[in-house]
């Protein structure tokens, strides 16, 4: 009897968030029910770069759709806006907008199985002359009151430039990226929590250039067909010092600070 009780106040607090979001930068093997339509605002702001003003915005705006077999899939519209300084005296501001599509299917369920899975992969292009492809394992389980998750993503990054009257691109990226998070429920609206977050920067000239750790803490709130997620992370440093990134943080092409605030509403 106690643990169909137990499993009733699992799955009451699950229903009272039809949001499949818990994190900021991690994701869960929860996907929406079937015809469930979710409206996400991404706001992510990065600042920091040795040597000169930084400041970049990148927002997406969401629509995730579930499509029933544990099968989910959004759409992204995507814009990427960077000012910097390039002497004392003057900053320069740059935009790009993009589109990309996810999918998403959960292969296990953490409710009903010991650990929670699912298979992400998302496309995606950017600013008319970059193209993107990602492939994510997610994994998380339920403890308690607690949710652990946890996240190993390639993504394929391939720019194109028009050179002789053709299409040429003679160079490609492969960052690595895993994502650590656990995240406590204080009750059913409110969870606080900490992110953990490991780039890796590899390309086809480079090879292995940098391995960068970020991590901060995580609040989410849960409202009445809505929720907020905000998440601050700074840079910690670099566990892999190479010929490119010597030092003990990597300031030229990653920043010193990254804070991200998602806003959901559920249509349905």
């Amino acid at each position: 009897m106690r643990k169909i009780y137990l499993l009733f106040c699992c799955i009451t607090t699950l229903s009272s968030i039809a949001q499949d979001r818990y994190f900021a930068n991690t994701y869960t093997s929860n996907v929406l029910p079937k015809n469930g339509i979710d409206i996400e605002f991404w706001h992510t702001s990065r600042f920091g770069h040795t040597g000169q003003f930084f400041h970049a915005q990148d927002q997406r705006l969401e629509l995730e759709m579930g499509l029933g077999k544990d099968l989910q899939t959004a759409f992204y519209f995507n814009r990427y806006q960077k000012r910097f300084s390039k002497t004392a005296d003057e900053t320069i501001t740059s935009n790009e907008i993009g589109f990309s599509n996810e999918w998403k299917l959960r292969l296990t369920n953490p409710m009903t199985n010991k650990l929670g899975s699912a298979l992400y992969l998302e496309w995606g292009i950017k600013g008319g002359d970059e193209t993107e492809l990602e492939v994510k394992l997610i994994l998380d389980k339920k403890i308690g009151k607690g949710l652990l998750a946890f996240n190993g993503a390639v993504e394929y990054e391939r720019e194109f430039e028009w050179k002789g009257g053709k299409t040429k691109s003679d160079s490609w990226k492969a960052p690595v990226e895993f994502n650590l998070a656990y995240m406590y429920n204080l009750n059913r609206e409110v969870g606080i929590g900490f992110e953990i977050k490991n780039f890796n920067k590899i390309a086809k000239t480079t090879g292995w250039e940098n391995s960068v750790l970020f991590g901060g803490p995580t609040f989410n709130y849960w409202g009445d067909g809505w929720f907020v997620i905000a998440n601050y992370q700074p840079q910690w440093g670099n566990v892999k010092k190479t010929a490119f990134a010597p030092f003990s943080k990597v300031l030229d092409e990653q920043e010193r600070t990254e804070a991200r605030i998602i806003i959901g509403i559920s249509i349905k």
